[in-house]
Parts: C-alpha cells; sequence; structure tokens
C-alpha cells in the first residue's frame, strides 16, 4: 500500500512533534504528540522493536522514509496494514 508523500511527511511531523502548540487555545492547533529529539526519535522506533536509527537528517522527512519502508512490509492482504504499522499508529 503506498502513501502519498506529503502524506508521510504530515504524519512524520506529528511522530517528531512539530504539530500544534502546548499553549494553543485554538482546537485545530493543539500539540499531539510531544516534541522529540533525535534520540528521542531512534528511542521510539526501538520501543516499536524495530532497528532504525534517526541519522541525524530532516526529522519528520526521516521519520516519512521510515513509515514508507513500513508500509512497504508484508502483510495480511492487499486491503490491510502492516502490523508493525498499526502497531505504530495504535
Amino acid at each position: 500500500m503506498k502513501f502519498k508523500r506529503r502524506n508521510l511527511e504530515a504524519l512524520g511531523d506529528l511522530i517528531v512533534g512539530n504539530v500544534g502548540s502546548e499553549d494553543s487555545k485554538d482546537p485545530s492547533e493543539v500539540k499531539y504528540s510531544p516534541y522529540r529529539t533525535s534520540m528521542q526519535i531512534t528511542d521510539f522506533f526501538q520501543e516499536l522493536d524495530t532497528e532504525y536509527r534517526h541519522d541525524g537528517s530532516t526529522r519528520h522527512r526521516w521519520v516519512a522514509d521510515v513509515l514508507g519502508q513500513i508500509l512497504d512490509e508484508p502483510r495480511e492482504g492487499p486491503n490491510h496494514l502492516p502490523e508493525l504499522f498499526c502497531r505504530l499508529i495504535d
């Protein structure tokens, strides 16, 4: 299953904590996930039992690349997402 690059990068932004603001009063700008440093991104993926290690490149783009690799993993059927991707989103 392929996602558009912009959608992978949007998910990357969410995972690394680029989306929203801690003190926003506007519900559309709420902080959904904490800001993650390079080390914290690596920890995030290690907690999912993966070997991915952030290489110091642009955080959300690196995560988008990793998500693309995860989406290329085997899955139960054409309309299913890979198990690792489901755990990541959960």
